[in-house]
């Protein structure tokens, strides 16, 4: 029994060791090395850090031709993590990730088509259920309406339930608990200009703003202040 408890212990430890080499790996911008790390982890928490982890590359750096198979890959890893932990909200946050991009790449509308808007909605809740102040689920709620108003309008409302107003709502309670992250503040103005640009450029350029004043200790930092200053342009050529 000493040797079973002594073993486990040594393998929570090299888990341990690969999670802080896979974080290190994705600090330094080594994504894709980065996620393979943490997938080779075999657990729960590996798979779903190395599900964000892809998701985010495949966002925002990967050619338009890699981008698909990289976020069925999300999914699967996603998936896997979920029969081994569901009672994980980071687990349930990076499968509503995972959905949701792959949803965006394949087209809402067809997403839709595949019931795939149930299934993100479906993660999310729980998700919130697990944790009800977790940032990232408020954020990708407020997209999820979002997207869902942007993509099929009224028949979006009205099947999915879907509310301009939750948007603003979920995206206010994951900056109140999270302030100081630059992903919510970029990914909210682009939220709101799909909406109404005109509207919600006074909103979306304060938070920008925000993101930008915000300190970049890592080089996925300086993607979304990158991804910011180029909306920000937009937005003042407009």
């Amino acid at each position: 029994m000493a040797l079973f408890i002594f073993a486990a212990t040594l393998a929570r430890a090299d888990n341990a060791n690969l999670l802080g080499e896979a974080r290190a790996l994705f600090a330094t911008g080594d994504y894709l090395p980065a996620a393979a790390k943490a997938r080779a982890v075999g657990n729960a928490e590996g798979l779903a850090l190395a599900t964000q982890i892809t998701c985010y590359y495949g966002r925002y750096l990967a050619p338009e031709d890699d981008r698909l198979a990289l976020f069925e890959g999300a999914v699967e890893m996603a998936a896997a993590a979920l029969e081994l932990d569901p009672n994980n909200a980071f687990v349930r946050v990076q499968n509503a990730h995972a959905l949701g991009r792959y949803s965006q790449q394949i087209g809402v509308v067809e997403a839709i088509s595949e019931g795939l808007a149930s299934k993100v909605r479906d993660q999310i809740d729980a998700a919130l259920a697990l944790e009800p102040d977790n940032p990232s689920a408020h954020m990708l709620l407020a997209n999820w309406h979002a997207a869902i108003i942007n993509n099929s309008g009224f028949v979006g409302r009205m099947i999915f339930g879907a509310d301009e107003d939750e948007v603003f709502a979920h995206y206010s309670e994951a900056i109140r608990v999270s302030p100081a992250d630059p992903q919510i503040r970029l990914e909210f103005a682009r939220a709101i200009l799909e909406l109404d640009e005109e509207e919600n450029a006074t909103l979306a350029r304060e938070q920008l703003d925000a993101a930008l004043a915000m300190p970049v200790e890592t080089a996925f930092g300086e993607v979304l202040r990158g991804e910011a200053t180029a909306l920000l342009d937009g937005l003042a050529s407009n």
